[in-house]
């Protein structure tokens, strides 16, 4: 008898490690990993802090959030994401891909791993999250409508609107964002004849970069009406080089993603527009699609392509606008509910 309760002392303090083990594994928070440009963004960080913001509603302890910053380098950004996925199954990951052609190897490395994921942006034509089974879905604003409601702003802004000389200034040439935005912008220069293009280039979607080009801009040019630029980040830098020469408001500048400084630019007069992104709600709900991919609360294989591939809502922000977008998203900024996964989907990408 002494024996059978050796025994049956052994088995329980061994069911008792056991079972506090898998406690401890399912205690264990869900990292929620942000791959973006750089933390320098004002833009990226809104991803984070959407993601942050669904990690809030969730018990405590149950996710984390870390950020994978690239530093827009092609191979830091695959080799993050490879690394992290190598070490770390408990993980969802939200990615903005420096540029498209990142997202096979890390659709490869995420699907090897079975590890859910969620994109934004950038995605070469052709690869689609309808050939993998842990990618869960690719969302983005529609650029082109960007591009061109941005573009339109402008050239009704002008002294003698739909009538002026402008210059463009693009981002980063491989990005899908850049692509589409200036899409937007060739439709719109087809609808308005009258404005002539002065020079085209890109500055990466870099303040100082932006800044640089534009006052090599002003050294060239004397008849500026406006500035296409497509993004805040970049325009920024045009509205410094334009206050250094007394130009500041008297030249008028686009913008995309809703800055802080481009939005109290525009309330100003010295920015004409910014298409707000609303970073917030795309890393949010990335979160909470990841999340539920992840948890099986959603099964990725049983969704239809319009909650694999969608387009999420923006805001252009002009003169006219701007009280409402402070009375609505900065006085009091929106409170999300997670639990309505379809809310973020303004529509289904063309596929």
């Amino acid at each position: 008898m002494k024996k059978i309760k050796s025994w049956s002392l052994i088995f329980a303090l061994v069911t008792m490690a056991v079972c506090g083990a898998a406690m401890a594994f399912a205690a264990e928070p869900v990292t929620i990993a942000v791959s973006i440009r750089s933390m320098s963004s004002e833009y990226h960080m809104q991803y984070v802090a959407g993601a942050q913001a669904f990690v809030d509603t969730l018990p405590e302890g149950a996710a984390k959030v870390q950020i994978l910053p690239c530093e827009a380098d092609d191979n830091k950004q695959i080799n993050d994401i490879k690394t992290l996925v190598a070490s770390n199954s408990n993980v969802v990951i939200l990615v903005d891909p420096n540029n498209a052609p990142n997202v096979t190897s890390i659709a490869e490395a995420c699907e090897e791993a079975g590890v859910y994921w969620v994109s934004f942006w950038n995605t070469p034509e052709g690869i689609t999250p309808l050939s993998y089974k842990y990618w869960v879905h690719h969302q983005t604003l529609d650029g082109e409508a960007q591009g061109y409601d941005i573009a339109v702003s402008l050239f009704k802004s002008f002294k003698t609107p739909g009538k002026g000389k402008i210059l463009v200034m693009e981002g980063m040439m491989a990005n899908t964002a850049n692509e589409e935005r200036v899409k937007g912008l060739k439709r719109a220069l087809a609808e308005y004849p009258d404005i002539e293009i002065l020079d085209d280039q890109s500055a990466n979607w870099d303040t100082n970069e932006g800044l640089a080009l534009m006052e090599t801009w002003l050294a060239k040019y004397d008849d500026i009406d406006g500035v296409w630029s497509a993004s805040d980040g970049m325009s920024l830098g045009v509205v410094q080089a334009l206050k250094a020469v007394g130009l500041e408001g008297k030249v008028g500048v686009t913008g995309v993603d809703g800055f802080k400084d481009a939005i109290d630019a525009v309330g100003a007069g010295t920015m004409t527009n910014s298409y707000v992104n609303n970073g917030w709600l795309q890393g949010g709900y990335a979160a909470a699609w990841a999340y539920a991919a992840y948890t099986g609360k959603i099964k990725v294989d049983e969704l239809d392509a319009g909650h694999r591939m969608f387009f999420t809502e923006g805001y252009l922000v002009t003169k006219d606008t701007y009280p409402d977008y402070i009375k609505n998203f900065v006085d009091n900024p929106p409170v999300y509910d997670y639990s309505n996964l379809d809310f973020c989907i303004k529509g289904p990408m063309p596929q």
